[in-house]
């Protein structure tokens, strides 16, 4: 499990990211994020949004640099899997989800892969001409994505590189992740895709009033937890149903009518043949 330790609530580790947390009384195997954890790669410390940014800007506005240092710890894997804390599995386990993906090989899978032109109104191409101003753009969602490992040590790489040619003026701006993983691919020869939308359900949800675990479905929704949602997962606010308000419950009318409409044939049934035969 990566944890997301950029404002520090978690000790920091001296030696390793790599470290054990108790979780629910079960000791989980983490990932953890943190400022230390740059002096493995040494990237640039930049961020679209921001002219000083702290570390979690950084984190937030180069969403590719969690995979640079997963990929460092865990080298030996053909493809990596990012999903943002925000995204609700609706089912047991992501492995239907990733199943659906086996036979994709593409260096990248991610959320809402397009072209996009220099003078989109999307705010990520503001700024970049000094980076791609001949070259085709192209934007992306990153809640969830899959980069293969040759596609993350090209992206460090091309970090690393810009990093020596970035004039950090006004009219300049870092490359935003989505914007900047999908155009280096794409222009350098790699193949890229979409999330299938059937999969994936993005619209923000409150799981107070939208209580989609009730009809487990193995799609993932995104977000679920998020400050612009009042009530997020795990608030103590969402509603506790009783046995009757379960029965009677809005959310649950038609599935019970189904089910307690079959009961009443079923009875009615039994009784009109038990008359039958006894008249």
């Amino acid at each position: 499990m990566v944890v997301d330790n950029t404002d520090l609530q978690l000790p920091v580790s001296q030696t390793s990211p790599i470290t054990y947390l108790n979780l629910y009384g079960i000791n989980v195997k983490c990932f953890m994020f943190d400022i230390k954890t740059n002096e493995l790669l040494n990237l640039p410390m930049l961020a679209a949004h921001k002219d000083n940014p702290c570390f979690k800007d950084v984190m937030w506005a180069n969403a590719d640099y969690r995979f640079m240092y997963i990929r460092k710890i865990f080298p030996d894997y053909d493809y990596y899997w990012s999903f943002d804390y925000d995204i609700f599995c609706n089912g047991k386990s992501y492995k239907p989800f990733l199943r659906k993906y086996n036979k994709r090989k593409d260096a990248l899978v991610i959320c809402s892969f397009r072209q996009e032109s220099h003078d989109s109104a999307w705010c990520w191409v503001k700024g970049i001409d000094w980076l791609y101003k001949n070259q085709q753009l192209y934007g992306s969602f990153f809640p969830v994505c899959r980069l293969s490992g040759k596609a993350i040590d090209f992206l460090y790489r091309k970090r690393l590189l810009y990093a020596g040619e970035y004039n950090q003026i006004p009219e300049n701006r870092w490359p935003f992740s989505e914007l900047f993983v999908p155009t280096e691919l794409m222009n350098n020869g790699f193949s890229c895709s979409s999330i299938w939308a059937n999969t994936i359900h993005l619209k923000n949800y409150n799981l107070n009033e939208d209580r989609i675990f009730e009809y487990p479905d193995n799609k993932l929704y995104h977000p679920v937890k998020s400050s612009n949602i009042p009530v997020i997962l795990y608030n103590d606010s969402i509603k506790k149903y009783n046995v009757l308000q379960k029965i009677f419950s809005v959310s649950n009318f038609y599935k019970n009518y189904k089910k307690y409409k079959r009961i009443y044939f079923l009875f009615f049934k039994i009784n009109f043949t038990c008359n039958k035969y006894f008249l």
